[in-house]
């Protein structure tokens, strides 16, 4: 069930989002839902990112800068 709510947004925001909304043919609505959906559920993945860079970073590794470009590479468009 869908509850109506009342909000207030900064003129640039709310421009972007009914240009995003024609652009992609989808309600404001739906943009919005997506939006808090993906914040709310991202902060516990945030959580889990930040303790894996903090790890990464505590110990030292013998990896070039051309060595992480490729695997970063791996990570987002070898999926």
């Amino acid at each position: 069930m869908k509850q109506k709510i009342g909000t207030v947004l900064d003129e640039n925001t709310a421009r972007r989002l009914k240009e995003r909304s024609v652009q992609e043919r989808r309600p404001m609505s739906e943009i919005i839902t997506d939006a808090l959906s993906n914040y709310m559920h991202g902060g516990r993945n945030a959580v889990l990112r930040l303790a894996a860079v903090e790890r990464l970073c505590s110990r030292p590794f013998r990896l070039s800068n051309r060595q992480l470009v490729a695997l970063n590479h791996e990570d987002y468009f070898d999926q």
